[in-house]
């Protein structure tokens, strides 16, 4: 996993993506798609891999599910990019399949299994890509925040989403706060933007810059419901950066924003 190119983890963290150009990810699975096909194409799977490999094809799901499992148990790069037969629904047909490689995938862990669990963020099923976003974070730890924010940016299923956001919580770094921040701040659903405040305030006890981060969604926040949940996570941080921004909430024109920034304000500050 160290040799994941730290480069990439920045440029899709930082990237803004439009929907007329191609995606750091969608050039990505592209990489993964051409190396998997040159691999077999020009017999380059090892033999002992390539009986399973075969099986990957087989008639019975229940042969292909036992396949997944058993490549799972081999590891390594040359057997996470194998799983590429059983991830990517132009080839497999099998949901239920789709999802055991996410797992499968996720338990290999490395550079290898990362880039091809990211042909199955676009997967047409909600539960493989659900699936997928969990597995990320056991395949890659930080180095899986961009494809997991990729979810949370582009994902148009609730369920994806609010997985992403548990994911970046679970990772609970520095790199997990910047993704929280834009989606509450900019996502259209109340449901993730209280999530991710939730989440930013659990990471905050060990990031203290996060407070900076919910004062400024704070500020701009126009829901009374998320403006509570930023007040509480505030608390959680208790961090002095943010009692300028619970001073101002004492002013909301919410009664119960007031009434909670007020008490946190004197909890914070007594901690100073």
């Amino acid at each position: 996993m160290r040799t994941f190119p730290i480069l990439l983890l920045i440029t899709l963290l930082t990237s803004p993506l439009t929907a007329q150009d191609p995606t750091q990810l969608d050039v990505l699975n592209e990489k993964t798609v051409r190396k998997y096909t040159e691999v077999v194409d020009n017999g380059r799977i090892p033999q002992k891999l390539q009986v399973l490999h075969n099986q990957l094809s087989a008639r019975d799901e229940i042969v292909r599910l036992k396949t997944v499992q058993a490549l799972a148990l081999v590891g390594g790069p040359m057997a996470a990019l194998v799983l590429r037969r059983s991830i990517d629904d132009d080839l497999e047909r099998s949901a239920a399949v789709r999802s055991m490689a996410a797992k499968g995938l996720g338990d290999i862990g490395g550079r290898q299994a990362l880039e091809t669990l990211g042909l199955a963020l676009t997967d047409k099923d909600v539960t493989v890509r659900i699936n997928t976003v969990e597995a990320l974070r056991w395949a890659g730890t930080v180095f899986a925040v961009p494809f997991i924010q990729e979810a949370l940016r582009n994902d148009r299923n609730l369920g994806v989403k609010l997985k992403a956001v548990h994911m970046l919580r679970k990772i609970g770094t520095q790199f997990s706060t910047q993704p929280l921040q834009e989606a509450l701040m900019n996502d259209a659903d109340l449901g993730v933007r209280r999530a991710s405040a939730d989440a930013l305030g659990e990471i905050g006890k060990k990031e203290r810059q996060v407070a900076s981060m919910l004062g400024e969604a704070l500020v701009n926040e126009g829901n009374s419901s998320i403006r509570l949940e930023i007040v509480k996570s505030l608390g959680l941080v208790r961090e002095k950066a943010g009692l300028p921004y619970l001073a101002a909430a004492m002013n909301d024109r919410d009664l119960t924003v007031r009434m909670r920034a007020t008490e946190i304000y004197g909890r914070v500050l007594g901690l100073q």
